[in-house]
């Protein structure tokens, strides 16, 4: 018989239950500003522009993750915030230019062993209005 380690098994019930969770592509509307995000992901890292491994369970020995956000589209420079929380304290606001017509940018922290645990990320327009909120986990 095969024992599945219990570490495992939050872990998946964890993901599975964020996934419920997750709006549906297609039901976020453009707030009035006309600014809409098409896509926000966490992710392992970032390359060539584009998010590497998105998930929402991630392993402290990564040492890093990022947050990658695409907006389409952008009307006009604006600001937006990638607002990152660990356990509902505010760890650090990151505040990003994005330029029309569309434009994608990501964030990224780094990791120590006292960061495992629930996290989130808030990303906020320049009028500090929810765009979306990313939650994942930090785990060994």
């Amino acid at each position: 018989m095969y024992a599945i380690p219990l570490k495992s098994i939050v872990a998946l019930m964890l993901v599975m239950t964020m996934l419920t969770l997750a709006p549906a592509r297609g039901e976020e509307e453009a707030p009035a500003n006309g600014l809409k995000l098409v896509r926000a992901v966490m992710c392992e890292s970032i390359q060539e522009y584009a998010p590497v491994n998105p998930a929402v369970v991630f392993s402290i020995e990564l040492g890093r993750i990022s947050c990658f956000t695409d907006f389409d589209p952008v009307p006009r420079q604006t600001f937006i915030h990638h607002k990152w929380y660990r356990n509902d304290s505010l760890i650090t606001d990151k505040r990003l230019t994005i330029n029309p017509p569309r434009w994608a940018s990501f964030t990224s922290v780094q990791l120590r062993d006292a960061d495992k645990g629930p996290w989130r990320v808030e990303i906020t327009d320049e009028n500090d209005t929810i765009l979306r909120t990313l939650r994942f986990s930090i785990t060994d």
